[in-house]
């Protein structure tokens, strides 16, 4: 008998925002957490919903920011894009 490869499962993580704080949202083995930028991780309830901003996928945006990184920052890509219109 064959053991077929099994896919890890996929874990996304998103910026957010919790009572006005910056932290990163996960979901581990089922459960929702907040990891705070001071280390501390707060375990999600339904009532903290309310005070809860989704900011984006945290995967996503720091691809963007390595990429933009990559290519001179921000200002460089501005300044340096081709003008159609011209």
């Amino acid at each position: 008998m064959r053991t077929l490869p099994v896919a890890a499962p996929e874990v996304k993580a998103f910026y957010a925002l919790l009572y006005e704080r910056h932290s990163i949202l996960g979901k581990v083995n089922g459960r929702i957490y907040f990891f705070d930028d001071d280390g501390s991780v707060v375990d999600f309830e339904p009532e903290m919903a309310v005070f809860t901003t989704v900011l984006g996928q945290a995967a996503l945006a720091d691809t963007a920011r390595l990429l933009d990184a990559l290519h001179g920052g921000a200002a460089a890509i501005a300044c340096t894009r081709r003008q159609e219109v011209a």
